[in-house]
């Protein structure tokens, strides 16, 4: 697509003041409601798609619900944020309205259900979707191999090594 508006700094300070503005972002959300929060990556022409997507689905069932997003155009990675406005504490069921559903959407556009925040601990039961079972088993090869014995991070991720013996792994420490 083509630009139509945008600010280009003309020195340091201003370069400070916009990057001031991008990391107020997330705590401004946040201070007004709770935030669903999702660190995707999908191409930039889906950028205002997706948050439409997202609004239309809600609309029903969660009309209060805002939709907010901003990201780096750069590389395709998009902070998808949801907020309950004056509601401080998670709705399940707009948990759930949301999940699997933005994860689906963004698999189908050819992206990534994790962008540079990597995958956390809320979307393990996802990266069945996200991910073959090649891909997979080379995460695992690739955890193993750096940590045999399963200590580092324990508690935080996953369900496929757990056959292992491993109470659990962050395979995306390491890639």
């Amino acid at each position: 697509g083509i630009c139509v508006d945008g600010v280009l700094s003309q020195d340091l300070t201003q370069v400070h003041k916009m990057w001031d503005v991008r990391e107020s972002c997330g705590p401004v959300v946040k201070s007004t409601g709770y935030l669903y929060k999702y660190d995707i990556s999908i191409p930039i022409d889906d950028f205002e798609d997706i948050a439409l997507e997202m609004r239309d689905r809600l609309a029903q069932s969660h009309p209060s619900a805002i939709v907010v997003n901003w990201g780096h155009i750069v590389d395709g990675n998009l902070h998808l944020n949801i907020t309950t406005p004056s509601v401080f504490e998670e709705d399940i069921s707009l948990t759930k309205r949301i999940e699997p559903y933005i994860f689906e959407s963004v698999i189908h556009r050819g992206g990534s259900i994790s962008a540079e925040h990597g995958l956390g601990q809320c979307k393990n039961n996802y990266l069945t979707i996200a991910k073959d079972p090649t891909a997979l088993n080379i995460m695992k090869s690739i955890r193993t191999m750096f940590d045999p014995k399963g200590i580092m991070n324990p508690g935080k991720y996953t369900v496929f090594l757990v056959h292992h013996g491993y109470s659990s792994i962050v395979v995306r420490q390491f890639l």
